[in-house]
């Protein structure tokens, strides 16, 4: 797989070279086929190093299964193809990997350990290597500087905002970005922003997501027209700077925010079921944007607890269900996980 990805990766620089549209296709009919046909719940592919058969992931849950590496490419050609056709189904799937395989991969000790496999079979256990000369230690150190790619996005119309990473655009346009456990998305503005702004909202997110200005409530326009008024709109603005329309996944709001506006997006954050659409028997369980992982050396697949038996227990992200204990993939360390269950 590994192998490939970055043959993908030099077509988009020879589509970036020549303009040649073949070059464009490979990079967006392999994206395609690699995110949508071979890639685990957490945005990984291949086994054992190998692409194997389409729609097969849960054929290969095994200790063996998503390499690290070619995560690591497919956000590379993700970014690539986001360059020059920025939308959001593209930043899902960057959202997704590096959440829940990237973050993931990362040792909880500063000693630079990294996964090179991300074991997801039955009773997993990550193992986080120091001392292999691999590609997988080498691309996985590289990684945790690359965290802060792709956060932010430009182009002639507008300033956008792709990844729920708290952090901060200084210089040309000043954003401050703030991300809550439970799902509060703010983007604060420190000068006249003379652009649009557009933030990224997940897929999983579209339906129950709610907007504010300076903490009231503005309308979003379903139709895509970018019209629409609200009498809630924040005091002391014209109502029609704030209607909010959906752009290719993203909430739209039109230029001309000030210095200080603060923009909060809530999403709707709660336990979420994933289907296999290739095979229905198995099932993931995330909480909003988080692949959940329950602790367990189990070695038989586990039965998937119900939605409505599932509490959350702590502040930290922490949820049991019937005794069973669940946390976000990326927070386990050496713990035994499954992250996916039988139906």
């Amino acid at each position: 797989a590994n192998q490939h990805i970055p043959q993908i990766i030099g077509a988009m620089e020879m589509y970036a070279a020549t303009g040649e549209q073949t070059w464009w296709k490979i990079g967006v009919h392999f994206w395609d086929i690699a995110t949508k046909r071979h890639a685990y719940c957490v945005g990984g592919v291949g086994e054992t190093e190998m692409f194997h058969a389409p729609n097969s992931t849960t054929r290969f849950l095994t200790d063996k299964a998503a390499e690290s590496c070619a995560s690591y490419n497919l956000l590379r050609l993700t970014g690539q193809l986001f360059a020059y056709d920025p939308e959001g189904g593209r930043m899902d799937y960057y959202e997704n990997t590096l959440l829940n395989h990237i973050l993931t991969s990362c040792s909880h000790t500063a000693d630079g350990g990294t996964t090179y496999f991300l074991p997801l079979g039955p009773g997993g256990q990550k193992t986080y290597s120091t001392v292999e000369n691999t590609c997988c230690h080498g691309t996985g150190m590289e990684s945790r500087y690359r965290f802060m790619e792709h956060i932010y996005a430009q182009d002639d119309e507008a300033v956008y905002v792709n990844l729920p990473v708290p952090s901060r655009l200084s210089g040309e346009y000043d954003l401050d970005v703030e991300v809550s456990e439970e799902g509060l998305l703010t983007v604060r503005t420190g000068r006249t922003l003379e652009k649009k702004l557009r933030l990224h909202i997940p897929a999983w997110a579209k339906d129950g997501c709610t907007v504010s200005l300076n903490g009231s409530r503005i309308p979003v326009c379903e139709c895509g027209c970018g019209g629409g008024t609200g009498s809630d709109s924040a005091a002391g603005k014209e109502a029609s700077l704030f209607a909010v329309r959906w752009h290719k996944g993203y909430l739209e709001l039109p230029a001309g925010l000030a210095a200080g506006d603060a923009v909060s997006v809530q999403l709707p954050m709660g336990i979420r079921e994933l289907d296999n659409s290739s095979d229905n028997s198995f099932a993931n369980l995330a909480y909003g944007p988080y692949i959940l992982a329950e602790l367990s050396d189990d070695k038989e697949f586990r039965t998937l607890p119900k939605k409505d038996v599932i509490r959350r227990t702590g502040g930290e992200l922490l949820f049991e269900a019937d005794g069973r204990k669940m946390i976000p993939l990326a927070r386990v360390d050496k713990e035994n996980y499954h992250t996916y269950w039988k139906r």
